[in-house]
């Protein structure tokens, strides 16, 4: 059942929002991920988690919700555990949800999305990343891939989706620090941007 529903949902992503990806190297080609990934989004909506899956679909990434998503219940609490997305816990300093991240990644083989800006944007803006996303990407040494979505959503607005070449995070040179976390982090929000800003120069 719940196969058949995602199918709907992503007929729904491609009949409203035509997403239209680019790359930053300027080459056309297929979405293509050599193993487990961690695929980072800037977040807009709500709908973010749809359209990355929609993108990656050949690949099914569990994507990181807010754990109080899933505690609503009804058809968004359905949709979030069926679809196996990864609970964050934002109102206690639970770290289960790193714990989860790296087994998937390392153990299941399979990669997951995450939005480390942690709440919405608005206009266009990329807030500031939480450091969650450089943990995982350092313990487990996967590639990531970033992804901008250039919003709002809009009934017959094109959706335009720039994404970066897979890469690594910088070696650290004194070991896993703050500081090597913290710079790392600024790092991949500094690529964040300069996908946006190249995506706009396109528009």
């Amino acid at each position: 059942m719940f196969f058949c529903f995602e199918k709907f949902m992503y007929f729904l992503v491609r009949f409203l929002y035509h997403p239209k990806v680019s790359f930053e190297d300027g080459v056309e080609r297929e979405i293509k991920l050599d193993g487990p990934t961690v695929i980072v989004s800037n977040h807009i909506s709500h709908v973010d988690g749809t359209v990355v899956s929609y993108l990656f679909r050949k690949y099914r990434p569990h994507n990181l919700a807010a754990k109080d998503r899933f505690e609503q219940g009804g058809f968004v609490g359905w949709y979030l555990t069926k679809a196996k997305c990864i609970p964050i816990d934002r109102k206690t300093l639970s770290t289960d949800w790193v714990r989860i991240s790296v087994k998937t990644l390392t153990v299941d083989k399979q990669s997951i999305a995450i939005y480390p800006e942690g709440r919405h944007g608005h206009n266009r803006e990329i807030l500031p990343f939480h450091s969650g996303v450089t943990t995982i990407a350092a313990m487990t040494s996967c590639p990531l891939v970033m992804v901008y979505i250039d919003g709002p959503y809009r009934f017959g607005k094109r959706c335009r989706i720039m994404i970066s070449n897979p890469f690594h995070l910088d070696p650290p040179t004194e070991g896993m620090t703050a500081d090597y976390i913290g710079e790392q982090t600024e790092k991949l929000h500094e690529r964040m941007l300069r996908l946006q800003g190249e995506l706009i120069a396109k528009l």
